[in-house]
């Protein structure tokens, strides 16, 4: 029983202490985040990125309903 005791007693402080510490480390992160995010070439960097991730992304699609189309084509010659 003490032995069960002593682990949850152990295990209450260091999940208080490490709550604690992860807040601070969390803050520092976010800080470091916000920093590098609102730099002028990171921004640049991160709005090319989207608008080819946005460029690609409607090409895949346009394919996409191509393919489907002309699979469902087929689909109606086979069992017209």
């Amino acid at each position: 029983m003490k032995v069960r005791t002593g682990l949850l007693l152990g295990l209450g402080v260091g999940y208080v202490l490490g709550t604690k510490a992860g807040r601070e480390r969390y803050e520092q992160l976010r800080k470091a985040a916000s920093v590098v995010a609102n730099n002028p070439p990171i921004k640049r960097f991160l709005d090319d990125s989207k608008q080819l991730s946005d460029v690609t992304t409607r090409k895949a699609r346009e394919q996409v309903a191509e393919q489907l189309h002309q699979a469902s084509d087929q689909v109606r010659e086979a069992a017209g």
